[in-house]
This record gives C-alpha cells, sequence and structure tokens, in this order.
C-alpha cells in the first residue's frame, strides 16, 4: 500500500472492512506483517491499529478534533496506555489551547512531590492502573485542575511578610525583595503553591552589582521568568539562571558596548550612567529585548550563549520609549516623539518582524495617544494607548498584515486566539476574530453589563477566567468568559494593590505584606 497517496495498488484491499488480505506492508521503511483471519484467536478482538508504525498512528490522531482525541483514550487499554499517550498528540492540543509547559511546570514538580494533592487530578486513578502520562499530557491536565479549581472557588490566599522593602518584583514561583541598606540586599521567597512551607535565600551578588545598588542613584529594574532573572541598571545586565529553585551567577555585560567594557575603572562613569538610565527592556524564554531611547536602537541578547546578536534602530533622533513587548518572533516599541516643524508630538507603534527582520521590515502605525501595552497571540498583536481607538494587526496567509480598529478602553484575547473581550462603559464585549475576518462583518456580543471598572485592563488568567476591577472600591473579580458570569470576588482592605497576575496565582501587597491567591 501507499499510505501517502489516496488510491492505492492493492486489488485486494476493502476499504469498507476491518480486515484485507494484503500482504506484508513496507512504510517509511518499516517492514509490517498483515494478520489474517485464521491467525486470530475466537476471544481476542482484531486491532488494524497493531499492523501501522506508532508514528502513523500519531500523524493520524493529531488531524483529530480535541473532543475525539479525549473520546478515542476511553477505547481501551492500548489507546489509553500506546496511542494516545504520545508527546506530538498532546503538544498540538495544548499549542491550540495555548498551554505552554514551562507555565504549568511547577504544577508538575508539586505533583511528584505532594500525594495529598494527587486527589484533585481525574486521571489519578488511571495512573495507578495504566502507567505515567506523557510529558504534554501532565501538562494538560494541571491545566485542567487549575479551571476546576477556579470554577469551584477551591484556592486559599496566602499571607507573606513584606517589611523594609524598597522594590519588589514577583512571579508565580518567586518573589524578589529588594532592600539597598542591608548587607545582603536582595532576598528571595520561593513559592511552592498552597499549603507548601515558603523558602527564603539570599541572592549571590556580583561585585559591581553591589555597588551599583549601594550608591542608590540610578533605577533598578527587574524581569524574570522559571529560567531567568535579570537586574538591569543603566544598560548593564546582571543574568541569573534558575533551576531547581536554585539562583547561580551567569554573567554580566553591558549592552551596546564591547565584551571587554567595564574592565577599566572609569568606565562607569557619571557621564556614562546618567545618558542609559532610560532604558525599557522584556525576556521571552531565552531572548531579552532591550531599547535605548537615546540613540534610537533596540538589542536582542541570547541570555543562554550572553551575546547579543541583532540590533535595530527605531528612530532617526530621540524620542520617548512608552512602552515595549518581546514575543516568539516579534519586537513591538510604541514612541513618542516631536515634530521638527510645529513641535507636536507624534505617538507610533512599531512591529518588527523576528525571523529575517532588518530595517525596512516593520510595521508602523500612527495613534492619537502613547501606547500603555502591547497584547499577543501568534496570530494578532493588539496595541492598548490612551486614545479613542485600539489597533489590532492579524497575520493572513503567513505574511499578509491585516489592521482593523476597536473603539474600546481595555482589551485582553482568549487564549484559544478565537475572541477579542474589550471593555467600553464598564461593559464587557466579546469580538469573534476568526468570524469577523472570514465573514468581513464585525461579530460582537455584550456578555457583561455595569460589570467592571474602566481602570485596569482586563487581564487574562488563561482562556477561561479574566481578572477584571469591579465597581465597588478595592474589589476585584475573576470573571467566566464561557458563562459569562463572576465566579468570584475579592475583597481588599484599603492600601492594597495588584502586582501579579500569573497561570498558577493572583499577588496584591501593601507596605507589610503579600497577599496570594494560589490557584494550584
Amino acid at each position: 500500500m501507499n499510505i501517502d497517496c489516496v488510491n492505492t495498488k492493492s486489488d485486494n484491499m476493502n476499504i469498507d472492512c476491518t480486515i484485507t488480505e494484503s500482504g506484508n506492508m513496507n512504510i517509511n521503511g518499516v517492514k509490517t506483517e498483515s494478520v489474517l483471519p485464521s491467525k486470530l484467536k475466537k476471544s481476542e478482538p482484531y486491532d488494524i491499529f497493531k499492523q501501522l508504525p506508532l508514528e502513523i498512528i500519531n500523524k493520524i490522531v493529531v488531524q483529530l478534533d480535541f473532543n475525539d482525541v479525549l473520546n478515542l483514550k476511553l477505547v481501551n487499554k492500548m489507546w489509553r496506555c500506546v496511542y494516545v499517550n504520545q508527546n506530538e498528540i498532546w503538544e498540538k492540543i495544548c499549542e491550540d489551547l495555548n498551554i505552554r509547559v514551562i507555565d504549568y511546570s511547577r504544577c508538575l514538580n508539586d505533583r511528584s512531590r505532594h500525594d495529598s494533592e494527587c486527589i484533585r487530578y481525574a486521571d489519578v486513578a488511571s495512573e495507578k492502573l495504566f502507567g505515567p502520562l506523557c510529558d504534554y499530557w501532565q501538562t494538560f491536565n494541571r491545566y485542567i485542575m487549575i479551571v476546576k479549581n477556579i470554577k469551584n472557588n477551591d484556592f486559599p490566599t496566602i499571607y507573606i511578610p513584606r517589611h523594609h522593602v524598597d522594590q519588589s518584583y514577583c512571579t508565580d514561583d518567586y518573589i524578589v525583595n529588594i532592600n539597598c541598606q542591608h548587607k545582603q540586599p536582595i532576598q528571595i521567597v520561593i513559592l511552592n503553591g498552597a499549603n507548601k512551607p515558603l523558602k527564603k535565600k539570599f541572592l549571590p551578588i556580583f561585585n559591581k552589582f553591589e555597588e551599583l545598588i549601594k550608591l542608590r542613584k540610578y533605577p533598578l529594574k527587574v524581569i524574570g521568568n522559571k529560567s531567568y532573572l535579570v537586574f538591569e541598571i543603566c544598560s548593564i545586565i546582571f543574568v541569573y539562571s534558575i533551576s531547581k529553585t536554585e539562583f547561580t551567577k551567569q554573567f554580566y555585560k553591558v549592552i551596546q558596548k564591547s565584551v571587554d567594557y567595564g574592565l577599566n575603572k572609569d568606565d562607569f562613569n557619571e557621564e556614562f550612567l546618567n545618558s542609559h538610565r532610560d532604558t525599557k527592556f522584556d525576556l521571552y524564554d531565552h531572548k531579552l529585548a532591550m531599547v535605548h531611547p537615546a540613540i534610537s536602537t533596540i538589542f536582542v541578547t541570547d541570555l543562554s550563549t550572553g551575546k547579543t546578536y541583532k540590533e535595530l534602530e527605531f528612530c532617526s533622533r530621540g524620542c520617548i520609549v512608552d512602552s515595549m513587548k518581546c514575543s516568539d518572533y516579534r519586537l513591538m516599541i510604541g514612541i513618542t516623539k516631536k515634530k521638527k516643524k510645529d513641535s507636536k508630538t507624534e505617538h507610533l507603534a512599531i512591529v518588527y518582524h523576528m525571523k529575517g527582520c532588518t530595517q525596512n521590515n516593520r510595521l508602523m502605525i500612527p495613534l492619537l495617544g502613547p501606547v500603555t501595552q502591547f497584547k499577543v497571540t501568534s496570530n494578532c498583536i493588539g496595541v492598548e494607548n490612551t486614545g479613542s481607538a485600539t489597533p489590532f494587526i492579524t497575520k493572513q496567509n503567513n505574511s499578509y498584515l491585516n489592521v482593523f480598529w476597536l473603539e474600546c478602553d481595555t482589551f485582553s484575547f482568549d487564549c484559544t486566539r478565537k475572541y477579542i473581550y474589550y471593555n467600553i462603559n464598564q461593559s464587557i464585549f466579546q469580538y469573534d476574530l476568526l468570524k469577523s475576518m472570514l465573514s468581513k462583518f464585525e461579530v460582537v456580543q455584550k456578555i457583561a453589563i455595569d460589570a467592571i471598572s474602566n481602570l485596569l485592563p482586563l487581564t487574562p488568567i488563561n482562556d477561561r477566567y479574566l481578572l477584571v476591577r469591579s465597581t465597588y472600591p478595592n474589589s476585584y473579580d475573576i470573571f467566566d468568559v464561557k458563562e459569562h458570569v463572576s465566579v468570584r470576588s475579592i475583597q481588599l482592605t484599603a492600601g492594597y494593590s495588584l502586582v501579579h497576575v500569573g497561570k498558577l496565582s493572583i499577588m496584591f501587597s501593601n507596605s507589610s505584606e503579600f497577599m496570594v491567591i494560589a490557584f494550584n
């Protein structure tokens, strides 16, 4: 048989029958043997899929709908343990739902360490009977656990002291507390999830880093994910790698300067530091993008190698950088600059495509107000700004870019890439991106009326839930975009502010403590 063709040359093949009389098959160089009915035991059901290599079964199952895959795993033990239990299949499902392993990796680790948490998983009994799941299937189940916990209001609140701290930075996995006056100025609080003991440690400091911190004259910026923690002072980055809650000094360097810059004591003089203090940066996986407004240039650095591999000049003269965003293969910046003739300000959003990116390979969109933030999916970019209209850039046919506008205050994407949620006058609307692109008519549905304040952007927790600011003072709601209802209200005392929204938690803080609402 020729598997890749619709028509085959086998005379004996009957598509409507389970058993065929064709001889041995050779698929991609792998020889298989067909089983004749006479060789089967009466009690043994015939499984035609046993005649196919696993790679071919994977290619078939990957083409199926998500619900069909869920049904296939219920057929029998062979389908549950072998045919469907493949990373290639569940990686495609996770990609379609924007479920990244890096976002739920702590759930994976917690699952292996804490048996008491296992009762929350639907497949635990199945695992004990049939064996372990592949990595991406486990990731999908952790995501399902988070969704169910939020829906059932089954998540606790954790309070963490925050004393004598100049600055903090929060992620789902750790909190960075900075106090420049302490002998050990940077403390890391490791978060292990709900009902788990906290672990605190002091970060080892580069000598140059400690020297600049003690000056307390220049802004210290922090950004991090599950793999890297980066500090920046006046275009000098200090990079730490993270592995199993251990923070290790990796390297420090001056972005834009030569490799040996900094060996001379006069390199970091006051003139240099003052001219580099207005930088902005963003981190995506191992890729760090930094913008220098003074020289109107973006630099992209690979943190795994320490090499700066791309420089892009975005303006011919100095300007103000309002916002920037780095994603998997795009760079986005929002700038404000003055026109020479009438001294009026001009607001621009600039989008670079990183694959084959050149100075001319960019999209520039004029705006009525400065950019507050960029929000992205693989097929769409939204540019939130203080103007009355918001541009959205969609990718069509892998190359053609289409720009359309919505009048809205704030917005959020559905992580399944089908909807845009936006609010006007305290009401939430759902914009069907896919149908609107296909029909060329806007498909909009109002899903909540007088529900939220316009003071906070709609912030996605995952593809099912949004965090919105309630119309009541000092309160937030977790809004279910599928059921169009609020599943939980969070009422805060005065003084608390929102500091982090992640896949695994929401964090608020005041001058004395952090309040962590943990979903796992």
